[in-house]
């Protein structure tokens, strides 16, 4: 055959067998398009926000086979992924994790042991920051990646947690901690000190909030223990028996602006919610906390909680200690978006965490009015007790 008969040829070869391989690869995706519908069906179902339940299925069609991978929090959600492949007469490999991650073992539980710990939305100090909690606070652990543990917290938020800032332990363990006698620190910020002076070494800092096990006491001092193992000294002043303290919490309007403006000043720092920096959301859980209601973590969390308060242009239906929601509301269809949260405090006046801790009006006229908010209020949420 002549060379100038072979090129055309070749090419000719080629452009065939590249069609029958993109019109294979066309049926194999098409195939799988119902059930990658089906796949997202399930996660609005069983996570329908992320930060709070885990489906993370994906289909993998790498080595010429299908399999079903990623992780759920729940045995339901595998079980009904399964079933939906099966329905569909698909042939998959059941590659699907349910956490808790059984490597882990018994020990899947943590408790955390610095004043406040950092969760994060990824692994890595550089990812963004989620949540925090504060020493003492149980969490559950769902997995490991190397030095770090992704948790969830009492409140059901999902983040990343350097081990060293965890004591891990059984789920037994974690149960014993928290049925100690505990104590809760109540002064904005303390040091816990290795003897019972003031001028004793620093063995670690505490915020308010912040809960250690009470195992004696010195003269003006008590003695306490870190979840741990560390002991150490604190001022009497500093803290107070948890079980009693939240036995005599009482959420009142004026109780939540009290502790509100404890805070005021305190700078706004994105994922925070301890009194060295605050989020919106961040603020408005712990001022509630300290009254002794929980609320969730991020403000479309807290949208849900509670009771609605109809919004009239006069603000008439709204009372001391509700939630003010800001945001942008939906249209053709589509939801709300809240993007901020502030407590109500009266005649036009509100608290929030937006570059600091502050009192801002609603009223266009006020010198302290924050324009921006005032066209953004979209709705309102009453948490405490009407009584």
């Amino acid at each position: 055959m002549k060379p100038s008969r072979i090129l055309p040829l070749a090419i000719t070869a080629a452009v065939l067998v590249g069609g029958c391989t993109n019109v294979k690869s066309t049926r194999a995706k098409t195939a799988v398009e119902p059930l990658r519908e089906e796949l997202l069906v399930l996660k609005n179902r069983f996570a329908p926000d992320s930060h709070l339940a885990v489906y993370t299925v994906d289909l993998d069609s790498r080595n010429g086979s299908l399999a079903l991978t990623g992780d759920v929090d729940r045995v339901e959600a595998r079980v009904e992924t399964l079933q939906a492949a099966r329905r569909l007469s698909m042939r998959v490999e059941d590659r699907i994790r349910v956490l808790p991650d059984t490597a882990l073992g018994v020990t899947n539980w943590g408790i955390t042991t610095l004043s406040v710990a950092n969760g994060r939305e990824g692994t890595g100090h550089s990812t963004e920051l989620g949540t925090q909690t504060l020493m003492g606070e149980v969490v559950r652990l769902l997995k490991r990646r190397g030095r770090w543990l992704y948790v969830q917290t009492s409140d059901q938020y999902l983040s990343w947690m350097e081990s060293g800032s965890l004591k891990l332990c059984t789920r037994a363990e974690a149960d014993a901690w928290q049925q100690a006698p505990l104590l809760i620190v109540t002064e904005l910020d303390g040091i816990i000190r290795e003897t019972p002076a003031a001028d004793a070494p620093p063995m670690s800092d505490v915020v308010i909030g912040c809960r250690v096990k009470r195992v004696g006491e010195t003269g003006e001092w008590f003695k306490v223990e870190l979840p741990d193992g560390r002991s150490g000294f604190v001022p009497k002043n500093s803290g107070t028996d948890y079980a009693a303290w939240k036995r005599t919490r009482q959420p009142t309007p004026e109780n939540i602006e009290r502790v509100g403006r404890q805070f005021i000043g305190r700078p706004y720092l994105w994922g925070a919610s301890t009194p060295r920096g605050l989020d919106c959301s961040g603020f408005t859980k712990l001022v509630f906390f300290l009254n002794g209601i929980e609320l969730h973590r991020n403000a479309s969390q807290q949208a849900r909680q509670g009771i609605e308060v109809p919004l009239d242009r006069d603000l008439s239906q709204i009372k001391k200690g509700d939630l003010l929601f800001f945001g942008f509301e939906g249209s053709e269809g589509r939801r709300s978006r809240i993007s901020h949260v502030g407590i109500y405090l009266g005649n036009q006046l509100f608290i929030q965490s937006s570059q600091r801790v502050r009192i801002s009006s609603l009223n266009p006229e006020s010198p302290i009015a924050d324009q921006g908010r005032i066209r953004g209020l979209i709705k309102a949420r009453r948490v405490l007790p009407e009584n």
